[in-house]
């Protein structure tokens, strides 16, 4: 598993390869509505939680990003810490931001 870490006032992390089948953690050290996940390059779909959960690929408890440049903007409806996991059955390379 690879972590992240963004400090307060942080913007996000960048150009993340994932590793196929392997969870990805980024954590906000504060409490964010949103967050953007963008996919760089589009190789591979994107599984994603903001609840706390652990992503698995296609699982039925994810938010999922098919295989195409661009970016999806999910609400965080946790309170403290924001933190996003994502996997992928491929090697995407991403960047995870923070929303408005």
């Amino acid at each position: 598993m690879a972590t992240h870490t963004v400090a307060k006032g942080g913007l996000g992390a960048h150009a993340i390869t994932l590793v196929a089948n392997t969870v990805e953690t980024t954590t906000f050290s504060e409490d964010l509505d949103e967050v953007t996940i963008v996919s760089l390059d589009g190789a591979a779909a994107l599984y994603i939680t903001v609840d706390g959960r652990t992503p698995t690929v296609g699982g039925i408890n994810t938010r999922v990003m098919p295989a195409a440049i661009g970016a999806i903007t999910l609400e965080v409806p946790t309170a403290g810490n924001s933190v996003v996991k994502v996997i992928s059955a491929g090697t995407p390379t991403i960047s995870i931001q923070r929303g408005r």
